[in-house]
């Protein structure tokens, strides 16, 4: 099936409106599908803004879309006009350093023994009974906003496995430059006690 004039001028308008373009199910805060998800994340580790569209929003694009990339499925994603793939693709390019360049990055090549994190006893413990429970990898992240992340899950393969205090954090090597000095204490808030990232390449401009 072909799609018309009008909704190929149209898709062709949405993936000119911004240097990278992700067709996916929701939006970044609130994904609709797994797939969106992962892709969501790859990007984040990237990039501080990108463009979405919500494919669930409009039903002639999501099926549209298909036809004007020739690819059956959702997300998709374009970086300067050009359709890179769909989810598996994206976190291949990512892994491979491929998709770095095609945003025009450097892709940070660094060991774990170069990644310095420290870490409180009392955080250190609140983590290591958090993990015990959840019987799973910590993963620590910085996304390309600075904004930390820590939760547990398996491993995705090509983490960085860096030693902090008795634990070990898993990081994607663009968390891991950003993380290098990082410190992660407690905190006393009127709603109680939070854990605390300190980065200092946030204030570093990266």
């Amino acid at each position: 099936m072909s799609i018309s004039p009008e909704l190929q001028s149209r898709i062709q308008g949405i993936v000119d409106s911004a240097p990278t373009v992700l067709f996916m199910k929701g939006n970044p805060a609130t994904p609709q599908c797994g797939f969106s998800a992962q892709v969501v994340q790859v990007l984040n580790r990237l990039l501080p803004e990108y463009q979405t569209f919500d494919v669930l929003s409009d039903s002639d694009v999501r099926e549209g879309v298909k036809e004007f990339s020739d690819w059956p499925t959702i997300p998709q994603l374009y970086v300067g006009g050009e359709f890179l793939g769909g989810c598996e693709i994206v976190k291949e390019m990512y892994d491979s350093g491929e998709l770095h360049e095609a945003l025009g990055m450097e892709r940070a090549e660094l060991s774990a023994g170069e990644v310095e994190i420290s870490i409180s006893a009392e955080a250190e413990q609140i983590l290591r009974n958090a993990q015990q429970q959840q019987q799973a990898e910590l993963h620590f992240g910085i996304d390309a906003k600075f904004q930390p992340f820590l939760g547990f899950g398996p491993a995705a393969g090509g983490e960085l496995r860096v030693p902090v205090g008795g634990l070990f954090f898993l990081l994607d090597r663009d968390s891991a430059a950003r993380a290098r000095g990082a410190s992660i204490t407690v905190v006393d808030t009127e709603h109680g006690q939070r854990l605390d990232v300190d980065i200092p390449a946030a204030r570093a401009g990266g």
